[in-house]
């Protein structure tokens, strides 16, 4: 059969593997694991409990956990190169290299008696068998040449029943990377073939080698910062400075940033001055996005409090009544769990303080707040509202023992029409968990008596 370049462009890519990782994805990998073993020369595969290192006469098998040797393997081989498991079975590339002519054969390896035996012989391909692949039905199998010939190393498709199907050569822009050497490692990542040179210190991006160290390098995908844009807004129960009640309105400040997580204050909820309107359905129905609420005071038939909307899921929501003094107005706390994630949860929380002087009642809403925060001290966490206090007050100094503001310099958002004092604020938590991007105060002056703080931070590990 004709053989046939690859063209890089078409379904099937290939990416040489540089120091462990492909060709421009080295901020997407990270070393995650080392473990010595003599026998890490050629090779490593891994299952759920165990690693196992490939030398070119035999395998050793290792407790993932312990990073204690188990086994060996027994029955010949002179020369294995790679492995996968298939069907609970570990298969190995084998040849006769650096034997002429070259002969391959697939060995496998049973992991429980540690026998290692033949499962299918290429015989003489014109190349050594360096690894081989099983997918969607066919077996993908690299035959290496080495020095001056290291171009005509080639791939081959075999059907189930080893007829070949296709075979391609390699670009030069991947075999001039090589040196004299060839490809030693490949690994399917969906649609993308990735392939490996010879002396690389890790292989394959999961489970390789770092051969002059004798160690099985266990690798992954570095985990890419969690970028959330977060609003806070007093809405004011939607009623401009103009006197105008419109929900619309308010709608389009928040979606004007595109946000992920929005905090609300002075919503009302079928209240009868805002024409019995639930204005948290309401205004999750015209942002599309999930909505809570948290109730504080009875109000006018309906109710009156704090609410978030999120992109996210809302996996869990509480509502907490803050402490309240003299008889004050009920104020509280609206907390809840974010799925971002398959794995990744925050907590986000949704707050309006009291506004009397002195400060009494702020300050113990902040103690009691940090109380809440405080048992779970590893919970990435956003806290957003409406505070009614400035920077460098007891209230704010408070919150700071538990929390860091994403603005350390003022920036004011009251009185709507020529703000010059902060009382809005987004506090995030763990410090160590989060990068700030950037913290502005929109420029919308009508819609509300407050203008509205936005905020753009990213998670990381």
């Amino acid at each position: 059969m004709k053989s046939r370049r690859i063209n890089m462009n078409r379904w099937l890519a290939f990416l040489l593997f540089a120091q462990g990782m492909p060709v421009g994805a080295e901020a997407q990998w990270q070393v995650q694991q080392k473990l010595s073993a003599p026998e890490a020369h050629q090779a490593a595969s891994a299952d759920q409990h165990f690693v196992y290192a490939i030398t070119s006469d035999g395998i050793a098998k290792y407790d993932r956990k312990s990073g204690k040797r188990v086994a060996i393997s027994k029955g010949a081989a002179k020369h294995l190169n790679s492995g996968f498991f298939w069907k609970g079975k570990l298969l190995c590339a084998h040849s006769n290299y650096p034997l002429k002519p070259e002969r391959s054969e697939i060995k496998v390896l049973d992991t429980d008696s540690m026998q290692l035996t033949t499962f299918k012989d290429l015989g003489s391909a014109g190349g050594s068998l360096t690894w081989v692949l099983h997918k969607d039905g066919f077996w993908w199998c690299n035959f290496a040449l080495y020095g001056a010939d290291n171009h005509k190393t080639f791939l081959v498709k075999y059907d189930e029943q080893w007829r070949e199907v296709a075979r391609w050569t390699y670009p030069a822009k991947v075999i001039s990377q090589l040196g004299r050497h060839s490809l030693s490692g490949g690994i399917w990542r969906g649609e993308q073939l990735w392939t490996t040179g010879h002396d690389d210190p890790v292989s394959g991006g999961l489970v390789g080698i770092n051969r002059a160290k004798r160690q099985v390098i266990f690798s992954g995908k570095r985990s890419e910062p969690v970028r959330l844009r977060v609003l806070c807004y007093n809405i004011h129960h939607a009623e401009g400075v103009d006197g105008k009640l419109d929900m619309p309105r308010i709608a389009r400040v928040i979606l004007s940033v595109n946000p992920d997580l929005v905090a609300l204050q002075e919503m009302d909820q079928k209240t009868k001055r805002t024409r019995k309107v639930d204005q948290v359905a309401e205004l999750a129905r015209l942002t599309k996005m999930n909505s809570a609420f948290g109730a504080n005071i009875e109000f006018q038939g309906g109710n009156y409090g704090n609410a978030i909307l999120s992109r996210f899921p809302i996996t869990r929501h509480k509502n907490h009544h803050l402490p309240n003094m003299d008889s004050g107005e009920q104020r509280g706390l609206l907390e809840s769990i974010i799925k971002i994630s398959e794995k990744d949860s925050l907590l986000f929380l949704a707050t309006h303080l009291d506004h009397r002087r002195p400060d009494k009642e702020r300050l113990a809403s902040a103690k009691f707040i940090n109380r809440i925060i405080g048992s779970q001290d590893k919970v990435p966490a956003i806290l957003a509202g409406d505070f009614n206090d400035v920077p460098g007050s007891p209230t704010l100094k408070e919150f700071s023992k538990s929390w860091v503001r994403t603005n350390p310099k003022m920036i004011p958002t009251v009185p709507v029409t020529e703000p010059v004092r902060q009382i809005d604020y987004i506090l995030v938590r763990p410090k160590d968990r989060w990068k700030v991007v950037e913290t502005r105060v929109l420029d919308e002056s009508v819609a509300s008596d407050h203008r509205a703080i936005f905020a753009v931070i990213e998670l990381v590990d």
